[in-house]
């Protein structure tokens, strides 16, 4: 992009005499770049030398025939433009003030874009690294992976000679850590093959790249997470202790991984440590697996060898499983398997896979902003025009007087595009000092780390320079037109018309303006009323007064014990010994068959959660029909509960307790529904409710406790005082679950806020713009409404005329912007599987409101124009 941009400004001003030999050189000189330091760097090299090339001596003749170019005059026009500021301090301020905000939300909106187009992009061949994929079906269960069979990595570099490296990860958990009986709660712990040091380019701090993952009980530590365990110690060859259970040796420290990358681990620890990552299952996707391939064009051709790679790899199992011949399988439709490479540039934006590493981008939302910031520019820039041409009335003696006194019309456009393009300036100027000051803010709104987005190599001060000087211009070109030409002999009599066509521009600006800030204004209110709705939804479990006990596990057979003090509380009403807690997003399926199937075509995949007898009761979760898990029932160990939903799937729609669900997977285990519970939303919010079953078993990760409410300390207190108990010295980690559950929303009350954000500062530089419009307005009518007055008009009858026009623009931008708007959030809201309806009251508030504002900043225009003496207005008649 850079490069060729470079070739356009090159080709603009360069005389054609010098353009061929000169180019030559520069491409030799981007030729050698490229290979050097890449693309990215040599485009801007490229760039950077087209601007340190420029000469007057190989400017174009028609260039050098310019006034502009000479020195003399480019002095002149900077000094009038300055002049012309001076005299006119408040209407250079609100020209300064608007195009500068507008240029600081363009440049936000630009760091946000570049910054969620850069992810991954860093790794070096990037563009040759692929994530496996899968899209499968089976029976009626349909699954979009990011993950694979854990034989695939392994198998797949052996078979296909396009590529060069494979690897796997597993799991991106939370673990205690201890080092010389210090303890640490860890984030982002991941298992990985060696060769994921092959394939992604982190930056090697300690250790050998060849040796860091291929021991058992080893592991890879990232700078930050080192220094948080070790402190100013080095690390390597140290051994840590791993939930109290394993001991692992220190053999590498890559520099922190930067957050532009579709994966946050702080930790890696062997592969080899995991049994189950050597038990050639083909049916069982766990594991994230990553490809490196001899060049990016290869992936269709792997992509190609997959359906025949399935067939042979997967035969055997699917007959030992399902009973039936693969080819007839997939040939019947109930089962459906399509394996495929994703670019790991495109997972961040484009993937729409269930179990991501972490929650990605959407590539939706870089389009959306983009419009905003090119829509809040222009925004800006119509402010801009329209200010300049509302105190045309002011210039247009100026223009006369100079133009009697031999001005060229291009020399006074020259003088006007000069004003234009300081404006310009300044406002870029203030616009980095926006930006600069409230980038940190900018950073805690949008959950992002960049520091100097401008100035940095790869900044965004060649297109912020470029921009600058095209605001300039656009913003400059339409008022230099109009002022440049007033005729002498009617301007120095006080005549200044501008015509039909000039109004028709103006109303034309206003529209696009507040179009588009009403739009904005619609989206806002939609996307703040569906964030509201979700948060306040009935979730079908109590989320309030439960604290979340981690790391329980390490209490080993004391959990029972440590529960039953935890009830003798005075403050905690019961409490509840399970790994899944609603709103964790925690993932475990499996599938199952009712007692009429025939084949395992007809299975249901079903979410397994473990729990005890108290579950129900601490999470306050409601029973459809029959009963939760009860110690007074020894048969309950065969005994399973179902969510409405899987009672749904299975078809038992009448008295379904106590009929029989079978495994597929478990050596055929027969369990009997002992009770329904009604459906509750133990994922996301904005997925759908899936099919669910309780099993009564042994899962002892997290204590959960239901406490009194207002007594949040005491319940603290109580709980770290029993678990100190217990514990031996082990921290006592804990979370609220209702904070587990606002933090599911993060990005999307994130959004909501980003677009407030957008659509505030668009009505505001709109109203600057109606300011000027409306001082415009006046002006031309002041004698009008001299002569209105004079014959006895009311302060209410002049107000109305001078609302009416504004009325009808604000009432046309409503009509387009309420459509687009419309169309655009029924869109929006589709993805949402629980969604508010598009309630036209919404969409008349938000025009309504903007008429409002409108109105009110007309207002002080018109009433003061109305206020004014008469004799003032026609003191020239």
């Amino acid at each position: 992009m850079l490069k060729k941009i470079g070739e356009w400004i090159f080709s603009f001003y360069c005389h054609p005499d010098f353009q061929e030999d000169i180019l030559g050189d520069l491409e030799e000189h981007y030729r050698s770049n490229f290979k050097e330091v890449g693309k990215r760097r040599a485009d801007l090299k490229f760039f950077l030398n087209v601007l340190l090339l420029f000469r007057f001596s190989l400017l174009r003749d028609s260039w050098l025939s310019l006034n502009l170019i000479h020195t003399t005059m480019v002095k002149n026009n900077i000094k009038m433009a300055y002049r012309s500021m001076m005299r006119q301090k408040f209407y250079s301020f609100l020209n300064l003030t608007g195009l500068a905000i507008g240029m600081a939300a363009c440049i936000f909106i630009a760091i946000f874009v570049k910054d969620e187009l850069s992810f991954d992009k860093h790794f070096e061949d990037s563009d040759r690294i692929f994530r496996i994929a899968a899209n499968l079906k089976f029976g009626d269960n349909v699954f979009n992976l990011s993950f694979a069979p854990d034989p695939m990595a392994k198998t797949v570099k052996e078979e296909f000679p396009e590529v060069e490296e494979a690897a796997r990860t597993r799991g991106n958990s939370t673990q205690l850590i201890s080092y010389n009986n210090n303890y640490i709660r860890q984030d982002h712990i991941t298992w990985a093959d060696q060769e994921f040091f092959s394939i992604f380019s982190l930056p090697l701090l300690r250790g050998d790249r060849n040796h860091l993952l291929d021991e058992p009980n080893t592991a890879v530590l990232t700078e930050t997470t080192a220094k948080k365990i070790f402190g100013e110690e080095d690390p390597l060859n140290k051994i840590i202790r791993v939930n109290d259970e394993l001991n692992i040796k220190v053999t590498g420290v890559i520099a922190d991984i930067p957050d532009n990358t579709h994966f946050d681990y702080n930790m890696f620890i062997t592969m080899l440590n995991r049994p189950d990552a050597r038990q050639n299952i083909w049916l069982s996707n766990n594991f994230t697996t990553y490809l490196k391939l001899n060049a990016k064009e290869a992936k269709e051709v792997v992509d190609g060898r997959f359906p025949a790679f399935l067939e042979r790899h997967f035969a055997d199992q699917v007959k030992q499983m399902m009973g039936v011949d693969i080819k007839d399988a997939l040939a019947s439709g109930n089962l459906a398997a399509t394996y495929f490479l994703q670019p790991v540039e495109d997972i961040y934006l484009h993937s729409n896979m269930d179990y991501e590493i972490r929650s990605g981008g959407s590539i939706e939302n870089v389009y959306l902003f983009s419009i905003i910031g090119f829509f809040i520019l222009l925004i800006a820039c119509i402010n801009f025009m329209n200010m300049a041409t509302a105190k045309a009335s002011i210039r247009a003696k100026e223009v006369g007087v100079r133009k009697v006194l031999g001005s060229l019309r291009r020399q006074l456009i020259n003088q006007f595009l000069t004003e234009s393009i300081l404006n310009s300036l300044l406002s870029a100027i203030a616009a980095i000092a926006i930006v600069t000051l409230l980038l940190p803010y900018f950073n805690q709104l949008t959950n992002k780390e960049i520091v100097n987005p401008i100035f940095s190599l790869n900044g965004l001060w060649p297109y912020l320079a470029m921009a600058t000087l095209i605001v300039g211009l656009l913003t400059g070109i339409y008022p230099a037109f109009v002022l440049s030409s007033f005729l002498p002999s009617r301007v120095l009599k006080g005549e200044v018309t501008q015509g039909k066509r000039a109004g028709w521009m103006r109303n034309v600006l206003v529209v696009v303006q507040f179009s588009t800030s009403i739009f904005l204004i619609i989206g806002s209110a939609f996307i703040y009323s569906q964030l509201d709705y979700l948060q306040h939804k009935e979730l079908g479990f109590n989320k309030d007064q439960i604290l979340v006990i981690n790391e329980t596990q390490l209490l080993g057979d004391q959990i029972q014990v440590f529960k039953t003090e935890l009830e003798r509380s005075a403050v905690i009403e019961s409490a509840t010994i399970s790994d899944f807690i609603p709103a964790t997003n925690t993932y475990n399926d499996s599938p199952f068959l009712s007692e009429t199937a025939t084949t395992t075509d007809e299975a249901v995949s079903l979410q397994i959660w473990y729990v005890d007898e108290d579950y129900a009761k601490t999470y306050d979760l409601k029973m459809a029909d029959g009963r939760f898990f009860s110690k007074e029932f020894g048969s309950d160990s065969m005994a399973m509960v179902l969510n409405e939903t899987a009672i749904k799937r299975f078809g038992y729609l009448e008295n379904p307790v106590g009929r029989k669900i079978k495994s597929v997977m478990e050596n055929g285990n027969t369990y009997t529904i002992v009770g329904v519970a009604k459906d509750f939303h133990f994922r996301s919010m904005t997925e759908e409710i899936q099919p669910q079953v309780f099993f009564l078993g042994n899962s002892t990760g997290s204590v959960s406790v239901k406490f009194k409410a207002n007594m949040t300390s005491d319940v603290l207190a109580a709980s770290e005082s029993i678990w100190d108990k217990f514990s031996g010295g082990k921290p006592f980690e804990y979370d609220f679950l209702d904070d587990i559950f606002a933090s599911s929303f993060r990005d999307q009350v994130r959004l909501k806020t980003i677009f407030s954000v957008f659509a505030g500062l668009a009505i505001s530089i709109a109203c600057l713009g109606l300011f000027g419009l409306a001082a415009y307005v006046t002006e031309q009518r002041k004698k009008e409404i001299g002569i209105r007055k004079v014959l006895g008009a009311s302060m209410t009858t002049l107000l109305g005329l001078l609302f009416r026009n504004f009325t009808v623009l604000i009432l046309v931008s409503s009509i387009i912007a309420i459509p687009l708007a419309w169309l655009y959030m029924d869109g929006w809201l589709a993805d949402f599987p629980f969604r508010i309806a598009l309630n036209p009251f919404i969409f008349i508030v938000s025009a309504m409101g903007t008429l409002l504002i409108a109105l009110l900043t007309v207002g002080y225009q018109s009433m003061r124009a109305a206020r004014r003496n008469p004799v003032e207005n026609l003191r020239c008649e």
